[in-house]
């Protein structure tokens, strides 16, 4: 009884000694990031649909009734770090960000705010074109309960040898 015992602690010692020196011992990611860069494109559109007569409440009105046109404008910031890999071809980390965006409705004149935010991982080539969606909502209490989803088509272009965005052109609309 004494034997089995002793065999088997000294058995779990050795499986537990190897599993910690493959994690300690393993080797670092081949990725490395070889450029950053930010690009702010300004952006202006009408999302949504107009209402229909008699189709919304007063305006500034908690909870108007949606859908309505919303008027947007204002940046959208792009941000991209170019990521050269041993294994993979080169990619670009692209993030997203529209939530500097200054909305309101046509006709209830109430603000409406966004979750425009997205990280995305792309090839890195001369030109692409990202395509995301985010959420646009009134700014009143539970406004996010009748969110609605828009999208934002975006032209990008890099310089492929550093990774950094040389130019960029967008829309938003409706999705």
């Amino acid at each position: 009884m004494k034997t089995r015992r002793s065999l088997s602690t000294t058995v779990l010692r050795l499986v537990g000694g190897a599993m910690g020196g493959l994690l300690l011992g393993a080797t670092a990611a081949h990725a490395q990031a070889t450029a950053s860069s930010s690009y702010t494109v300004a952006v202006s559109g009408t999302l949504g649909t107009p209402a229909k007569p008699g189709g919304t409440t007063a305006p500034g009105a908690a909870g108007a009734t949606a859908p309505e046109a919303v008027s947007c404008t204002g940046p959208l910031k792009l941000s991209a770090i170019a990521v050269k890999d041993t294994v993979m071809p080169p990619s670009v980390v692209f993030s997203f960000d529209s939530r500097s965006l200054s909305c309101v409705g046509q006709t209830s004149k109430i603000a409406y705010i966004n979750s425009g935010q997205a990280n995305l991982t792309r090839p890195l080539v001369a030109n692409d074109v990202v395509e995301t969606t985010f959420a646009y909502y009134q700014d009143v209490a539970g406004g996010y309960l009748k969110a609605q989803t828009a999208v934002a088509k975006l032209s990008v272009s890099y310089d492929t040898t550093t990774g950094a965005v040389t130019s960029a052109s967008g829309t938003i609309s409706t999705f």
